[in-house]
């Protein structure tokens, strides 16, 4: 996939529209909250996941890309703005 970054949005929003970027927010510390809140959801609900017929790489697998996107927002290598 591709993430561009915010100056390439707005350079490429500014050269061929009308729209200005008047301000922008970021995100990062919610959502490094929200993906803390949905790893230990999917952890007390591992049965239930079980149940649906995913194993354990499975688990492992999700555990991890949870844990580590968490990190990256906290530490500021990743951020999503609005």
């Amino acid at each position: 996939g591709l993430l561009p970054s915010t100056e390439a949005i707005i350079g490429v929003t500014e050269r061929h529209t009308r729209l200005r970027t008047v301000d922008m927010f970021s995100l990062r510390p919610h959502y490094a909250e929200t993906l803390r809140l949905w790893r230990e959801k999917f952890v007390d609900n591992r049965d239930a996941v079980q149940a649906l017929g995913f194993d354990e790489v499975f688990h492992r697998m999700w555990e991890l890309y949870l844990a580590y996107s968490e990190a990256g927002f906290r530490s500021g290598y990743l951020d999503v703005y609005q």
